[in-house]
């Protein structure tokens, strides 16, 4: 019966409109013509309308009554609908080209998450961002021999580091903030920026470094501060060590990663020191030799080593400097216009199954202060065993510097033993430190106590 009714709508529609074209159709008609065309029209949708009301009474009285079952058959209709359409929709994301169609399409511009520090990255990997914080939070028992006793806490070191690259996966930058001080009371600065520098490495076996960083004399001082095994460095190596200085460099490695080098010049001062003090250069060379391979620079043997890890390095300075002073035994505090410096550093160190082993000695001549030459050496020897495979490490350590005999100072001595405890891994760690420090001084020792205490946070 609607397809009926449908058929005699459509029957109207195509009458009125085929006699609205004849009406068109004619270049010459009079009012009279309009008017008769009008009357027959008006006549046709009479009859139209009154067959349609005719069909639609006949209509009403098939399907009154039924109304109700024709819209639970609607119902069961579209809940059928809803079925089929969810099941393609299974169908079609259960195949594998159809998901990574999907991901194609939802996949954000910027790839994030946590890999050994919270990271942004693009998908053409042209560039990346990542930042790792460090706190170590200290408590340190100071028993001095000739002064007053020092009980105190404090954030000896808070960091933030930026790393990634630029442009190309081969050019890199590195960031380093030292925020340890929430304000001081000279008015200096709460924040400094104390490593920042890019790595060119197009060629893997010389790669290019340019900026301020820990100059690479020794490996001690290489190696971060949060890896290393006992909470402070050794008393030689803060004598040695030549820190963060402005300069370039060239390093790479060779021989499948079992000899690494590095060669460069800086400034020859300190850090954030934009201009040098003269026309002359620090340079050094080190080289270092691996014979089982890639030796990590965390001094714990927290891998556990199932295999025995070595290396053996070795290393040269030369710098000139300006009016530098030292205090003479006998003379007192005496400068140089142009001081030459040379040093030199030998080291070892060994892992295996949570055994670590490491030594370094440092030899120093200055020439042109008095016209002699002041020769210094110093070293330390640091070993550390696992008594639970990477949780709970004891450790030990002993420095030794010697001055040139014409030197007010004769001598600094330095016992340190410690416990570390790794709640995950150098991540979360918790240490101890009880450290002798003997200072001989115009044949007198004074001699101090400290007894540390240290939990480190990074990520």
């Amino acid at each position: 019966m609607k397809k009926q009714i449908k058929g005699i709508i459509l029957i109207a529609i195509t009458v009125i409109s085929h006699n609205l074209s004849n009406l068109h159709a004619k270049e010459n008609f009079t009012v009279e013509d309009i008017m008769q065309q009008m009357e027959t029209l008006k006549r046709e949708v009479e009859d139209q309308k009154e067959e349609i009301r005719d069909l639609k009474a006949r209509l009403d009285g098939e399907t009154r009554g039924k109304i109700v079952n024709a819209s639970d058959k609607t119902v069961l209709v579209r809940e059928q609908m809803d079925q089929t359409v969810d099941k393609k929709i299974e169908e079609y994301f259960e195949k594998d080209e159809n998901q990574e169609k999907l991901l194609s399409y939802i996949k954000p511009p910027l790839d994030m998450g946590y890999e050994d520090g919270f990271y942004l990255q693009t998908d053409d990997n042209r560039f990346s961002f990542k930042i790792n914080p460090m706190l170590q939070f200290r408590y340190t028992f100071e028993d001095f021999d000739h002064k007053e006793d020092d009980s105190s806490f404090k954030i000896d070191r808070g960091r933030l580091v930026f790393h990634g690259n630029a442009y190309n996966p081969n050019i890199k930058y590195f960031i380093q903030l030292e925020t340890r001080s929430t304000g001081s009371k000279d008015g200096s600065k709460s924040v400094e920026m104390i490593d920042f520098f890019s790595d060119i490495t197009y060629v893997p076996n010389a790669k290019i470094r340019f900026g301020q960083w820990r100059v690479p004399f020794n490996r001690q001082m290489t190696t971060p501060i949060w890896q290393l095994q006992m909470i402070d460095r050794s008393v030689a190596n803060n004598e040695f060590n030549l820190g963060r200085q402005l300069g370039v460099m060239v390093y790479g490695e060779l021989l499948d990663h079992k000899l690494e080098y590095y060669g460069g010049f800086w400034n020859g001062n300190f850090r954030n020191e934009s201009r040098n003090d003269n026309n002359e250069h620090l340079w050094i060379f080190r080289a270092s030799y691996n014979p089982f391979g890639i030796y990590a620079y965390g001094e714990s043997d927290l891998a556990y080593s199932t295999a025995p890890k070595a290396h053996i390095s070795g290393s040269i300075s030369f710098d000139s400097v300006n009016d530098a002073t030292v205090a003479l035994e006998d003379i007192g505090t005496v400068a140089g216009e142009e001081v030459d410096r040379t040093q030199v550093a030998g080291e070892i160190g060994f892992k295996y199954r949570g055994i670590s082993f490491i030594s370094e000695y440092y030899w120093r001549k200055q020439h042109g202060i008095l016209d002699t030459n002041l020769i210094d050496h110093g070293f330390f020897v640091q070993a550390g065993y696992f008594l639970v495979p990477k949780k709970l490490e004891l450790a030990g350590r002993y420095s030794l510097v010697e001055f040139d005999d014409e030197l007010e100072k004769d001598a600094l001595k330095n016992v340190a033993v410690g416990v570390n405890y790794f709640l995950n891994g150098h991540g979360s760690k918790l240490q101890f430190n009880a450290v002798r420090f003997n200072e001989e001084k115009n044949n007198t020792d004074n001699i101090d106590y400290k007894y540390i205490f240290q939990y480190q946070l990074a990520f």
